[in-house]
């Protein structure tokens, strides 16, 4: 097919889907996980809007004329608030590996706080197959797709 030239081409909006993830610029993902001292009344996690919403009331011993900012919003590619280890993995990395045997590059990478959770969610945790991370499931994977392309 043609493509038009001169002032009347368009270019066209790019569709954004999780399944098109591995071939995409990079990508935001947040992972949450509240805990018992949880901060809940200072951030809404919005998992159908992914979006994120951060308050912190003004400090009153600022004085009168406060210009001080007490709200943020944070929109992101997606957000997940208490999701399994597959769940992180389906969204996050099983395209970026499918798209790594096609013969693109890839990454993954986790960042974040000390102890926040970085460890559990790349290499998983000790409570079973089911708490598995996304390197274990990326390698697993990886043979499943060379398994399946015999030709290359």
């Amino acid at each position: 097919s043609e493509q038009p030239t001169g002032s009347r081409a368009k270019a066209k909006p790019a569709q954004f889907t999780l399944a098109a993830m591995g071939r995409t610029n990079v990508r935001v993902v947040v992972r949450a996980r509240p805990t018992a001292s949880f901060a809940g009344e200072n951030f809404i996690f919005n998992e159908a809007a992914d979006s994120i919403d951060m308050r912190l009331p003004k400090d009153e011993s600022a004085g009168l004329v406060n210009n001080q900012q007490e709200s943020w919003h944070f929109k992101l590619d997606k957000v997940l608030s208490n999701a399994s280890q597959e769940q992180v993995f389906d969204c996050c990395a099983s395209e970026v590996v499918r798209s790594v045997m096609d013969g693109y590059n890839g990454t993954i990478m986790a960042y974040g706080q000390t102890g926040a959770g970085k460890t559990h969610t790349m290499t998983g945790g000790h409570m079973g197959f089911a708490d598995r991370g996304l390197v274990p499931r990326a390698i697993s994977l990886i043979y499943s797709e060379a398994a399946a392309r015999p030709e290359n």
